[in-house]
């Protein structure tokens, strides 16, 4: 399968990518910046500012599925995953692609939601630290839901870079407390390859032996 791989040089993105790679698959990385990234078989690199719809066209034009990471980091806008999406949303429906996979927190909610004590606290307190972050996962969320593309979105509660754990793909949760990146390599990997919540946003429980 030929996977582009938006926000690729980011650590959550990294960390897909080489799992990707280990499955077999060409990957595709758009990488905004710089980018320690090293080359391998299968794997090839493109600028990409994911706001720029000129550059994610060029990046994900003939692939088979597309993956956002895009997130906040130090200096980036408020709204910046509502831009993003925006853009790759409109240049997948002017390519006639279909298949997008994109990660957010536990914070943006969905009907029948089970909500954990710590999960309240947390994005509780992210609210009040930050809330244009609570609001730009919603709102890109809501784009994802007014399109006609075949996408998930995986949420999580904190990300880590904690041992990789068993873990469940719940619709509805509990989440996990804490979610290691390879984790979320992982379960993107596997909505991917199995087709699987399709215009859904599971969460990232607890395994069955956690």
């Amino acid at each position: 399968m030929k996977i582009a791989v938006i926000a690729a040089n980011g650590l959550t993105g990294q960390v897909f990518v080489q799992f990707a790679l280990r499955a077999g698959h060409q990957v595709r990385a758009g990488i905004h910046n710089s980018s320690n990234m090293k080359a391998a078989p299968g794997l090839s690199f493109m600028k990409c500012d994911a706001t720029q719809e000129g550059e994610v066209i060029k990046l994900i034009q003939g692939q088979d599925a597309v993956v956002s990471f895009i997130g906040h980091v130090r200096g980036s806008p408020p709204d910046v995953q509502t831009k993003a999406t925006k853009v790759i949303v409109s240049a997948m429906t002017k390519l006639n692609q279909k298949r997008l996979v994109s990660l957010t927190g536990t914070g943006v909610r969905f009907p029948k939601d089970k909500i954990t004590l710590i999960d309240r606290l947390l994005n509780m307190s992210i609210g009040i630290i930050d809330p244009k972050r609570v609001v730009d996962g919603i709102n890109h969320a809501e784009i994802l839901k007014n399109s006609d593309l075949d996408w998930t979105i995986i949420r999580v509660l904190r990300l880590t870079s904690v041992k990789r754990r068993q873990f469940a793909l719940q619709p509805h949760g509990p989440t996990k407390p804490f979610v290691s990146r390879d984790e979320v390599a992982q379960a993107v990997l596997e909505v991917i390859e199995q087709h699987r919540f399709i215009r859904q946003a599971p969460i990232i429980g607890k395994g069955p032996h956690n």
